[in-house]
């Protein structure tokens, strides 16, 4: 294999994950479908022959990324660089509350394009910006072979953002459910191709109907 080839995947289900709140720099626990799911996704990557696993060094993402490691012989690089946007002080705040506290980055986060920053926190472009430095010293270390990356959703999202070249807007209309499962080519020459994106790999098995689908059922 003469490129990079990119495994990422979100965290699983968290603790609070009924009330929709903004977990960015909150050390959130897992549920036990969460440990589950991510479970689940360490066996669906147990063939493959990876030579790095990376983690946000939050612990619903560590836990996948720790539990892959092993599973693989290999030492966790958990990074902070990896960890969700930081919103500040709207840190745990559900979508109802912050609209009520911050009724003018409400009407900015109802905006995509609009560069919104998180009082106390970072702004959309500062996070991207962070992800994106942190993606190319991964490719930089790694130029070829195989590497697993267990994050977050804005982390994701800004990854797929960067290697497709979608502005801020189109950051945020992608779709990362909990354990999803996404995988990007990287060529060390230049360039990249995107094969796989948000692919639902939860406890009931990566080749059924998970939650994930059943919601797309519904639309």
């Amino acid at each position: 294999m003469n490129f990079l080839r990119l495994y990422f995947i979100r965290h699983g289900q968290t603790e609070n994950y009924g009330d929709y709140p903004f977990n960015g720099w909150t050390d959130v626990q897992l549920t036990e479908e969460g440990r589950r799911q991510l479970d689940q996704a360490v066996e669906v990557l147990a063939e493959i022959p990876l030579a790095a696993v990376y983690s946000s060094d939050l612990s619903r993402a560590a836990y996948g990324g720790l539990a892959l490691a092993r599973a693989k012989g290999l030492s966790l690089n958990a990074l902070g660089e990896f960890r969700e946007i930081c919103f500040g002080d709207c840190e745990g705040l559900n979508w109802s509350v912050i609209q009520e506290r911050y009724p003018k980055l409400a009407e900015g986060i109802a905006h995509p394009g609009v560069d919104v920053e998180f009082p106390g926190g970072e702004s959309a472009s500062r996070f991207r910006g962070r992800v994106a430095q942190a993606l190319g010293r991964l490719i930089q270390a790694h130029p070829v072979g195989q590497v697993a990356l267990v994050a977050h959703a804005g982390v994701n999202r800004a990854i797929l953002s960067e290697l497709m070249g979608l502005n801020l807007a189109a950051m945020w209309s992608i779709a990362q459910d909990f354990a999803c499962l996404n995988v990007a080519d990287v060529y060390p020459e230049g360039g990249s191709q995107v094969r796989l994106v948000n692919a639902y790999a939860g406890p009931e098995g990566y080749f059924k109907a998970g939650p994930g689908f059943e919601r797309i059922a519904r639309l």
